[in-house]
């Protein structure tokens, strides 16, 4: 069984957690960025697993285009957003992933952690009027400020558990 590990990056929180998933793949295996090769023959991997940062509530466009370009595969996946994972607007997301993965695949299931917001972003967001939807009052500057402490060290090491039980059914 060959496995790849595939993933799309903005900011390098989404290569963080794809290093720590490829990290505890057994047998053969791939790493391979997105944004530097969008060219790949999928055919010789039985199971792929592809990684995005969220934007605006979804997937990223290149990691979009690259899961529709699947058909048939074992697939799972991992986000990073900027929000914590277990609020609403993280649930949203990873419920709207989910219906997309599932489509044309063998979907098995995805992770998401949180990470650090483009700083870009940020400086726009400064020039957002405060009545629009991401304005920049005091609770989102203090999510964003922990956002950028993430992924940590226990984000990749649930991402690790997460696929090894997802995988192999082992906990680690």
């Amino acid at each position: 069984m060959k496995t790849l590990v595939s993933y799309s990056t903005l900011t390098g929180n989404t290569k963080m957690v794809a290093k720590s998933i490829f990290d505890i793949i057994k047998g053969e295996k791939e790493l391979i960025c997105l944004n530097e090769n969008n060219n790949i023959d999928t055919d010789k991997f039985d199971t792929v697993i592809v990684g995005y940062w969220v934007d605006k509530g979804d997937i990223d466009k290149l990691a979009k285009t690259f899961i529709k370009s699947l058909k048939n595969k074992n697939l799972a996946v991992f986000g990073t957003l900027g929000a914590e994972p277990e609020s609403d607007h993280g649930k949203k997301v990873s419920a709207k992933v989910d219906r997309f993965c599932a489509k044309n695949n063998k979907y098995s299931g995805g992770f998401m952690c949180q990470g650090k917001v483009d700083p870009k972003l940020i400086e726009k967001m400064k020039k957002f009027p405060l009545n629009i939807v991401h304005p920049l009052n005091p609770e989102r500057l203090a999510r964003l400020e922990e956002a950028k402490k993430h992924p940590d060290e226990y984000d990749l090491k649930n991402a690790q558990k997460y696929f090894s039980k997802l995988l192999y059914n082992e906990d680690i």
